[in-house]
């Protein structure tokens, strides 16, 4: 508004509104529909991600009328109410966290002086600032605990090196290096036990009370996390802190072994070089709030025609949910709350699972289908998840999951589709599906992925995922309604349909492919990658590389040069095909390192160095 208002008072009138008609003549035409269909997506679009719908954050009223605007529709197409109280699916989640007004960190310790006994030695009291020293971790414990206090090196435990072999921490205050030991980068069982979460699971289940992490010295940085809601939860059963290298440093022995020291003998040594500090104790108060709500899956049938296969059911499904006014998923680059529409993510995919309602309310299949809209997607798959697990119907009697999530933004004819590898079915149906339609289409055989289809792969469902890709509006507030092609969804919607019509009227069930229910190890959440490189790639497949579609801003990939369309081709060491190489070269890295990228820009091989930032 403030830009608006400069350019009044400085442009000429006839300027202004020329100017002003010129332009809401391009927004107009940016991405009109033009087909009975594209219109009604795009009405549909343009509500979900409105300024009523606040961004559809999980237990919010913005949320609550997204729902209302699904229910509704459902109601009106005679879908039957599949939920547990009509059409709604009510779970509770957490939503957030905040920091109570009880957390301080506070030492006790004896130094030893000449001719003074101990025992007659007044302790000194040294304290970590909140905010600025330390802070607590979003998923750890709330309480009080006091203790000894040890240092466990970097908190791993395996067969070759075990931080905690000649330690007693029962009871104790552990202080915990962050990451792994260059030597350990390459050691899979290692690499698999560097997560914070299971640094502190270890630490808890051998008895201590409290876990520090401290920066490694490679983080030129030093900063702390930003702090917000884990999304693996809460209940962690550990008092968990992370805390800068220079006030933890402080509370070293000033004549024994320092942080420093003691982490360079673990790189040079290969041994682990735990102690208990003498005369030291610990008093650490955590106070974590978290925000509790109810949020609502929409659940509706349509009721097949065959009077045997009707008791079989396909679920078609997308998220309605988004990161509202924004949440630790956020990508803009400020920190300033504002709506993050979601018109691609997902409303796009809402859009398609209200459209194919009313066409098959209006033609039934053979075998019954269950249209179901989830939330709390974007904190962790969870609607899904409750679901399966909550199923409002046999979980047996689902034969195939068909999820649509980014489906609004269809470039160029190109279609991915994911799952492929989930049942012998699929490869013919697709071919079958796509015939005579002007689409490019490729594919992925792995059923897990970023998105609420993979609940179903866990459970020995077959799936299939729609995705058009993403873009540089992903997850920022410019993901906005007038940006998603309404046309372009309706061709995706079109071959949706034909693959649901085909599975819904194949004489067998769809098989599950064994071998394709367990996750790529690379995509394993328990390992934690320590850098960030800030790339937005596309998941499509390109037998070049890997293809980006943006890079964040102030990301060590824009400082490197990098741009949206380069094709990744190595990182390091590490020829770069796919996301999940990207994702075993940077776990190959620490914050601060270096390391040679290479790309293909328009066809030209090029290179440019990158310095990796922490997450």
């Amino acid at each position: 508004m403030s830009a608006y208002k400069h350019m009044q008072s400085t442009m000429p009138y006839l300027r202004r509104i020329l100017l002003v008609f010129v332009l809401s003549q391009i927004s107009a035409l940016a991405q009109q529909p033009t087909t009975p269909e594209g219109i009604r997506i795009a009405d549909h679009v343009r509500v979900l991600a409105s300024d009523s719908c606040s961004g559809r954050g999980p237990a919010t009223s913005g949320i609550e009328k997204a729902a209302a605007y699904i229910t509704k529709h459902f109601a009106e197409y005679g879908l039957q109410p599949a939920g547990r109280i009509a059409y709604a699916d009510t779970f509770s989640l957490t939503t957030g966290v905040k920091l109570g007004d009880q957390n301080s960190v506070m030492f006790e310790v004896v130094i030893e002086r000449p001719g003074v006994p101990l025992d007659k030695t007044k302790p000194t009291k040294l304290g970590w600032k909140l905010g600025t020293d330390y802070q607590p971790w979003g998923f750890s414990e709330s309480g009080t605990v006091v203790g000894d206090v040890a240092f466990v090196g970097y908190g791993i435990s395996s067969s070759g090196y075990d931080d905690y072999k000649d330690i007693n921490v029962k009871d104790k205050i552990v202080i915990v290096l962050r990451g792994l030991p260059k030597w350990a980068e390459k050691d899979e069982a290692l690499k698999q036990s560097a997560s914070l979460r299971a640094k502190a699971t270890l630490a808890r289940d051998k008895g201590a009370v409290a876990v520090a992490f401290v920066n490694e010295r490679g983080d030129s940085a030093d900063v702390l996390a930003r702090f917000g809601l884990d999304r693996l939860g809460k209940n962690s059963g550990i008092i968990a802190l992370q805390v800068r290298r220079t006030p933890c440093s402080k509370i070293f022995p000033p004549k024994g072994t320092s942080l420093f020291t003691a982490e360079t003998a673990i790189e040079q040594t290969k041994k682990p070089q735990s102690f208990v500090f003498a005369n030291t104790k610990a008093t650490v108060t955590t106070s974590l709030a978290f925000e509790e709500g109810t949020t609502q899956n929409i659940v509706g049938v349509v009721r097949g025609t065959d009077p045997t296969l009707a008791g079989e059911y396909v679920v078609v499904g997308a998220h309605y949910d988004h990161l509202g006014m924004g949440d630790e998923n956020s990508l803009a680059a400020s920190t300033t709350p504002s709506i993050h529409y979601g018109a691609d993510d997902n409303a796009s995919g809402t859009a398609g699972v209200i459209e194919l309602a009313g066409r098959l309310a209006r033609n039934p299949g053979k075998r019954s289908v269950i249209f179901m809209t989830y939330s709390g997607e974007e904190k962790g798959l969870l609607g899904s998840k409750h679901w399966v697990s909550n199923p409002t119907i046999p979980l047996t009697s689902v034969v195939a999951m068909i999820n649509m999530d980014m489906i609004g933004r269809l470039k160029d004819g190109k279609l991915n589709i994911q799952g492929l590898g989930t049942s012998s079915m699929w490869p013919a149906l697709i071919d079958s599906a796509k015939k005579d339609l002007p689409l490019t289409i490729s594919t992925t055989a792995d059923g897990f992925g970023p998105s609420d289809h993979s609940s179903f792969t866990g459970k020995g469902i077959p799936v299939l995922f729609y995705f058009t890709g993403l873009h540089s509006d992903y997850h920022r507030p410019s993901d906005t309604w007038d940006k998603v092609n309404a046309d372009g969804e309706a061709l995706v919607l079109t071959m949706v349909e034909r693959s649901l019509r085909l599975v819904t009227d194949a004489p067998t069930r769809p098989d599950f492919t064994k071998g394709a229910d367990k996750p790529a190890a690379n995509q394993s959440s328990s390992i934690a990658l320590k850098v960030t490189l800030g790339v937005i790639p596309d998941y499509s497949d390109d037998p070049q590389g890997l293809r980006l579609t943006g890079v964040k801003p102030g990301s060590p990939a824009e400082k490197a040069g990098l741009t949206g369309d380069d094709i990744m081709t190595k990182l390091g060491n590490t020829q770069i095909k796919n996301i999940y190489d990207l994702m075993t070269a940077l776990g190959t890295f620490k914050p601060g390192d270096q390391a040679d990228v290479e790309f293909l820009r328009d066809g030209k091989k090029m290179t440019k160095k990158v310095t990796f930032s922490g997450k």
